[in-house]
């Protein structure tokens, strides 16, 4: 069977202003694109630091997966990129709202920027369909 990929992409987020898609599902399995605190309305970053801006990431993912049918539980991989590694307790706090044991593997890497002015980290997840 030749490979297939389908894009899909939620309308209750931002749009992206680079060129990707929200969502690439490909066999079983749902690779959403990395997000940032994105205010859907605004495509600004929200304020009021890192646990405002990790909320917001993860509400962001979780339209995306429901767009294409699927749920934070879901989640099998999580890679987060941050800006400060002091704050990754923070963002540890946010998690717990969004998944429970067992989570889901993760990545956490510090870097120097992102791609939009504000951002304090952006995360990108797999997950089954």
């Amino acid at each position: 069977m030749p490979f297939q990929r389908n894009a899909i992409n939620s309308d209750k987020v931002s749009k992206h202003e680079a060129k990707s898609s929200h969502v690439i599902r490909a066999g079983g399995l749902l690779h959403v694109t990395g997000w940032m605190g994105d205010v859907p309305e605004t495509g600004k970053i929200i304020e009021g630091g890192i646990e405002a801006q990790a909320d917001q990431t993860f509400k962001n993912i979780a339209a995306c997966l429901e767009a294409a049918g699927s749920s934070m539980d879901k989640v099998v991989n999580r890679r987060l990129y941050v800006i400060n590694i002091k704050d990754l307790p923070a963002i540890q706090k946010v998690t717990t709202r969004y998944f429970e044991e067992p989570y889901p593997c993760s990545t956490a890497v510090q870097i120097s920027g992102l791609a939009k002015p504000g951002a304090l980290l952006e995360i990108e997840v797999v997950a089954e369909a």
